[in-house]
């Protein structure tokens, strides 16, 4: 894997930086199924930077976006949609905070859409959805299960001549080697006054200061980390106004929560009555963020 030692915050290019946390990854090791979405691996993580005028945290030294696009086109993930009961309780929560702000009638675009879980209850929900996924696999998932069509690539490769009025990046911003870059080329995209969704892991929560290496947030795929602040700063520089904020709560099933914990337990006779069985889990370590485009 190609790395790149950065002199700058790759946010907002100042060079105020110094280390976060020593890294524990091996990238001559690192292959597809380090990127999976119910990777277990936490604690694994880059060398992390923090830049000293905007609270950035990034690796350093960062991965290339070649490099990680290729992992991701290979990627296939089967648990991912094993989970859907549990997961869509937590979209079903974003579709109806997004509401007030765009009509279930609006175009709708998902950026690492997966399986397509999300935009199959907000098809559901009326909105016209498109949705944007890397991995081959994922994209087959969502047309087999939900009978979408997602456009298999990246943002950037992306055409279309329509205006989105919604644009979701759900679990999506900390995965990027540059963000900025990304909503720069979303901008083409946008309907005047649309709405952009974020879920992100907030770097300067207590869950995360408090489990220190160990938080669950570091993984391999996890190449940055926002705060409140520098979220914020990406944000207005790119013409967007927070109109709502929230801490995300994530609605899991006890067997996939077991199986976090205890790989070893997956398959096991208790299986199916666990995936009955669901609790929501709010540790107050993820941001969920609704801003407008101004006009």
């Amino acid at each position: 894997m190609i790395l790149s030692a950065l002199e700058r915050c790759p946010l907002c290019h100042s060079q105020k930086i110094a280390l976060y946390k020593k890294g524990t990854v091996q990238p001559e090791k690192i292959s597809a199924a380090d990127f999976k979405i119910t990777d277990s691996h936490y604690g694994s993580r880059w060398t992390f930077f923090i830049c000293r005028a905007c609270a950035f945290v990034f690796a350093n030294p960062a991965p290339a976006q070649g490099e990680i696009e290729r992992f991701y086109a290979a990627l296939a993930d089967d648990e991912y949609s094993q989970e859907d009961a549990g997961r869509g309780r937590n979209f079903t929560a974003i579709l109806k905070r997004l509401h007030p702000f765009a009509p279930a009638e609006a175009p709708l675009l998902d950026v690492g859409a997966a399986s397509g879980i999300f935009l199959n209850l907000a098809k559901n929900a009326g909105y016209r959805v498109t949705g944007i996924e890397p991995s081959a696999a994922l994209v087959a998932d969502a047309e087999r299960l939900y009978g979408l069509k997602l456009f298999c690539g990246t943002v950037e490769q992306f055409k279309s001549g329509e205006k989105f009025a919604v644009v979701t990046l759900l679990d999506v911003l900390e995965h990027v080697t540059d963000p900025g870059a990304l909503l720069a080329a979303l901008n083409g995209f946008l309907a005047p006054g649309a709405m952009l969704v974020i879920v992100t892991p907030d770097i300067s929560s207590l869950a995360a200061r408090a489990m220190g290496g160990r938080w669950w947030h570091y993984r391999i795929a996890h190449i940055h980390f926002f705060n409140l602040s520098s979220l914020t700063w990406l944000l207005e520089k790119n013409g967007f106004e927070i109109v709502l904020r929230k801490r995300f709560a994530w609605n899991f099933s006890l067997y996939y929560l077991l199986t976090r914990l205890w790989p070893a337990g997956k398959g096991s006779a208790l299986q199916k009555p666990l995936k009955k069985l669901h609790c929501k889990l709010q540790l107050f370590d993820s941001w969920e963020i609704y801003a407008r485009k101004k006009n």
